[in-house]
């Protein structure tokens, strides 16, 4: 069954190839769309997650955000046989940089740069862009069960001279790597069960700690990259940004939470410009949906 699964995942990306990428994210919006009404669970999750944190907009506002980030979500599956397989020159040529300085002055420091992101517009063009670009760099990421299929997408995620490191695998390999001046990718918008809770976009998560916990040991600029699409089609642009960290105390724990909170707010300004790129589809706040749900068994709170 595993080989069967691999083996369709390469036919389904061989043949979307031969097709216009633009009719690609076409279709896949429009499949989108159709699965906000299919896909129950998932449209009910994405509406409370818009709920949460827009609780001032209309309910029919809410309803067209979460139906257009379906669309978004499957228009960049839909986009991914192009990005896997598509030649350096063409996904360079659909991509602006801005920001790309504050990038070079971190790596002149000579102490290795955090890049921190989110499940933002095609993120999987965005963790391309670095070595396509001729950086080194290596990304932190959740393999997946079929172990085949995840041999595959190594590949494709690393075809540019990337790297992948899985977040099972502990990490002994960053200091070496940061040693190296190397780029170490980091998504912060996922929840994380070992994590801290931080808040984001307003409300407490479960967010990984790296790389505030590093940081306090060994200082390390941390850039915030965000890659926007411009309009519907497929071109983008690459934002960087270097972000600040606040002034540190004597209290680690204190500190973490602070630095995790900062970077996780370089993200707020762009999200809110445009919700629909980001992806609402997932469980972003599992651990106060968890308490709301104990609340209301135990005191009836609506």
């Amino acid at each position: 069954m595993k080989k069967v699964q691999l083996w369709l995942l390469k036919s389904v990306f061989f043949i979307a190839q031969i097709f216009p990428v633009r009719w690609m994210g076409a279709l896949g919006a429009g499949l989108g769309r159709l699965l906000f009404y299919i896909l129950k669970r998932i449209r009910l999750i994405t509406i409370a997650n818009l709920t949460r944190v827009y609780p001032e907009k209309s309910r029919a506002w809410r309803t067209h955000m979460a139906k257009a980030s379906f669309a978004e979500a499957a228009r960049t599956a839909f986009e991914l046989p192009h990005v896997f397989r598509g030649s350096k020159k063409f996904l360079l040529s659909r991509i602006e940089i801005e920001g790309e300085d504050e990038l070079k002055q971190a790596l002149a420091e000579e102490k290795g740069v955090f890049i921190v992101a989110a499940h933002h517009s095609n993120w999987e063009l965005e963790a391309l862009a670095f070595s396509m670009l001729g950086y080194a760099s290596t990304t932190i990421y959740h393999p997946m069960k079929n172990q085949a299929v995840d041999a595959y997408m190594m590949q494709c995620r690393t075809r540019f001279g990337g790297k992948l490191q899985s977040r099972h695998d502990g990490l002994r390999w960053l200091p070496r790597a940061l040693k190296d001046n190397q780029l170490i990718g980091v998504m912060i918008d996922q929840h994380m069960s070992t994590g801290i809770q931080v808040p984001f976009l307003g409300h407490l998560a479960n967010t990984t700690a790296l790389p505030a916990s590093y940081i306090q040991r060994k200082p390390t600029p941390v850039i915030a990259i965000t890659l926007d699409r411009m309009g519907s089609d497929f071109r983008f642009k690459l934002h960087l940004k270097k972000v600040a960290m606040p002034a540190l105390g004597d209290d680690k724990a204190v500190n973490t939470y602070h630095m995790m909170q900062t970077i996780g707010d370089a993200f707020a300004p762009t999200i809110h410009a445009r919700p629909e790129l980001w992806l609402w589809l997932h469980r972003r706040w599992y651990i106060l949906e968890q308490e709301e749900k104990i609340a209301k068994v135990v005191y009836g709170t609506p």
